[in-house]
């Protein structure tokens, strides 16, 4: 399948001089983010693409009932368009439009419609994956990989059965990784690693190597050991072991919340035009994708 996607149209208008020269136009979609509106009728939706430069937008309408774009497919959605609720439509417009063309449902009565194809035949292909699942805590998801065995899904320094790829809390001290990385050195980006012991902080459950568990040591027991110092060195408990604090019985309380990036893929075969399909270049080509990224928190347990 052809990754470049170019109309070739015919339209047929007469120069000044009335010649009958005819002007070929060219709309090529690689550089076009693909972009996505809910359609006014249940289950329809609208992928589209907007020219940069020319008056001209392609969308493609359908309905649907199991898409949806936060949601992975195992196999392709498979739609046969038509020239119904259906269907791939080319336009050229006297003025530029922009999304709230596609996404209203009241276009503006200034936008008229100069040339127009529909596509009347072929079968798209709609399919979505999810390409990055992250917990955005500063450590890259593919350096999380603590056993070195590839697997990513095996790595849970805390056994709670959330990979540390995915978990804001490595260790389950109720400090959020991305808070336990930095040391405080300057020109050294190790993560910082309290007792010297070899194992940084993020991955550690007693931070500072005196015996009580760096969640453990949160004097007022609200979940947060970051706000419980020792009242003669002003040093926080969790990261001073000549502390003289004694250990209290808190559980993991942090919410987890992970990034999931989800590509749909967008694709059209055997593609035919009303009457126009001598102008189309491509009847296979795939008419793009889009990304988005969603945050999902949950409970820890």
């Amino acid at each position: 399948m052809k990754k470049l996607f170019s109309f070739l149209f015919l339209l047929l208008f007469l120069t000044s001089c009335d010649d009958g020269d005819i002007v070929i136009t060219s709309f090529e979609f690689d550089d076009v983010d693909l972009q996505l509106c809910k359609g006014a009728k249940p289950n329809e939706f609208v992928f589209f693409k907007i020219s940069k430069t020319i008056n001209e937008a392609i969308s493609y309408n359908f309905i649907n009932e199991t898409f949806s774009d936060t949601i992975a497919t195992s196999t392709p959605i498979t739609i046969q368009l038509s020239e119904g609720s259906n269907n791939l439509i080319y336009r050229n417009f006297n003025v530029p439009v922009t999304a709230d063309y596609f996404c209203s449902n009241v276009p503006s009565s200034e936008i008229i419609i100069v040339d127009e194809l529909n596509g009347i035949a072929g079968t798209s292909e709609i399919s979505t994956k999810i390409t990055t699942e992250d917990d955005d805590d500063g450590v890259p998801a593919e350096q999380e990989d603590l056993n070195n065995n590839g697997n990513l899904e095996d790595d849970d320094t805390d056994g709670d059965g959330i990979p540390n790829y995915k978990d804001q809390d490595d260790d389950n001290d109720n400090i959020l990784t991305s808070v336990e990385l930095p040391n405080d050195i300057p020109d050294n980006d190790d993560p910082r690693d309290t007792d010297g012991d070899g194992t940084p902080d993020y991955l550690e459950e007693d931070d500072d190597g005196d015996g009580i568990l760096t969640r453990n040591e949160d004097a007022d027991m609200n979940g947060n050991p970051r706000d419980d110092r020792d009242p003669v060195s002003g040093k926080l408990f969790y990261l001073d072991a000549a502390s003289t604090n004694s250990a209290v019985m808190v559980n993991p309380v942090l919410d987890n919340t992970i990034k999931t990036t989800f590509k749909t893929t967008v694709s059209i075969n055997g593609l035919v035009f009303d009457g126009n399909n001598q102008n189309f270049e491509d009847k296979n080509f795939s008419f793009g994708f889009r990304d988005v990224t969603i945050p999902k928190t949950t409970k820890k347990e």
